[in-house]
């Protein structure tokens, strides 16, 4: 669906839809409750006598996993009905499956799923920790039926598939938004707010280094989702010092509705060693009302070479920006990535929630290639940067040595596809 956002834009000549498929991919930003299969959600909720707005595809498409949405808030609405039907450990376990298998599909060999797990606790049947176990054996399930079937990673000259878990607490929840939040805001109802929010991350992150450390989880990292705007970081502090000291990795959504402060207090405040979207990163008219500071220029300036310098990798994921951010969607080229890809900022490329956005990496790949004139060695650089930059579970010497089988496979599929080749079959290719 990359061509929705592609009107009057040239294809590039470099890449042919099956390159784009066969080259090895990662996919370190997506949302499990918004990347499961549509007819899966519309069986659940038959299954479940669970309320959907139309139990057709095409009417859902239209009236809400739409093409675009008015706003951050508007695109989050539609999440409540998938977490309506994931409160189950076999629903929980067939999503896990599915989503593993709709990536690994389309040539992602390693991802970093994320989902709150709260969201689909039933307090009394079905237990956070549950929760947890459920989505791991759907992905462990179909990991090892993709490893199983790959002559070539069974030879050993393919980088086998692999995952792992990112666990998010909430920026905000009322009682309205789970089984688990009804509970929990009523036996905290005389605590404040933002330390109700903070609790409620720090004991996730508790369960999840509990079961990294007791079961070999492949939980890698702590991240926070949900709305930005007035509801910062700084109110989980205490969960992510928690994660720090337990060599948890921090990953954590900012700059998506926000400027550039949410992204420095992440990172100063919170430990992130990733951004999730940095959308607002260069934009100076994001500031709080209340900023100290004086110079926004300047601030914008110092954030660039602070997260440069310390190759803090953005999570960008183009098609969830266009959709939820109106300005970009009317001049695409604007959205930030170029000026972080001539920044030289650590990029990667996200599909987000592949069901809410209707993509795949596929897709987002697709996006950069052709609104960015990509060649194949800048496309190299940000698909090398997601496995660079991922929390992949095991040493570290494994990792560089799962890297270097990923380039061998990368110029095996480029020689497959010389770039000669069919620059003049789509040398007139305009969408």
């Amino acid at each position: 669906m990359a061509k929705r956002f592609l009107g009057g834009i040239k294809k590039n000549q470099a890449f042919p839809d099956e390159l784009i498929r066969l080259i090895p991919k990662t996919d370190l930003h997506c949302h499990l409750d918004g990347s499961i299969r549509l007819n899966t959600l519309i069986d659940l909720s038959k299954q479940q006598g669970k309320h959907l707005p139309s139990y057709d595809e095409q009417e859902l498409r239209r009236t809400t996993f739409k093409e675009n949405y008015a706003s951050l808030a508007e695109y989050l609405e539609p999440f409540m009905y998938s977490t309506n039907v994931l409160r189950t450990s076999d629903a929980l376990e067939r999503v896990g499956f599915e989503f593993a298998e709709d990536c690994y599909s389309e040539g992602v060999r390693y991802f970093e799923v994320r989902f709150a797990p709260h969201l689909h606790v039933v307090p009394g049947e079905l237990s956070l920790e549950d929760v947890i176990r459920s989505v791991n054996r759907g992905l462990h399930r179909a990991t090892d039926i993709f490893n199983g079937i790959d002559e070539d990673v069974q030879n050993g000259v393919a980088p086998e598939y692999k995952y792992g878990i990112i666990i998010c607490g909430m920026k905000y929840f009322d009682e309205f938004y789970s089984p688990f939040h009804k509970q929990f805001c009523e036996i905290f109802k005389f605590e404040n707010k933002k330390d109700m929010y903070g609790l409620a991350t720090l004991q996730v992150v508790k369960v999840a280094v509990h079961l990294r450390d007791t079961e070999g989880l492949p939980i890698v990292a702590l991240d926070i989702a949900g709305k930005e705007k007035g509801f910062p970081c700084i109110n989980h502090a205490e969960a992510f010092q928690y994660a720090h000291k337990n060599h948890l990795n921090k990953t954590i959504h900012a700059g998506e509705a926000f400027g550039p402060e949410s992204i420095f207090q992440a990172i100063t405040l919170c430990y992130a060693e990733r951004i999730g979207h940095g959308l607002k990163m260069f934009d100076t008219e994001f500031f709080h009302p209340e900023t100290p500071v004086t110079n926004k220029e300047k601030y914008v300036e110092g954030i660039i070479r602070f997260v440069a310098n310390r190759r803090i990798c953005i999570e960008v994921c183009l098609t969830s920006n266009f959709q939820t951010d109106p300005v970009i969607r009317e001049d695409v080229k604007a959205h930030p990535l170029k000026r972080m890809l001539e920044e030289r900022m650590s990029v990667c490329l996200n599909t987000d929630n592949r069901l809410v956005s209707n993509t795949t990496m596929c897709d987002e790949i697709r996006l950069a290639v052709d609104l960015y004139d990509l060649n194949r060695d800048q496309l190299w650089d940000i698909i090398s940067t997601g496995f660079k930059r991922s929390f992949m579970p095991g040493s570290y010497a494994d990792k560089r040595k799962y890297l270097e089988k990923m380039k061998v496979m990368y110029n095996k599929v480029l020689a497959m596809h010389p770039g000669t080749s069919e620059a003049a079959e789509n040398a007139n290719i305009v969408y």
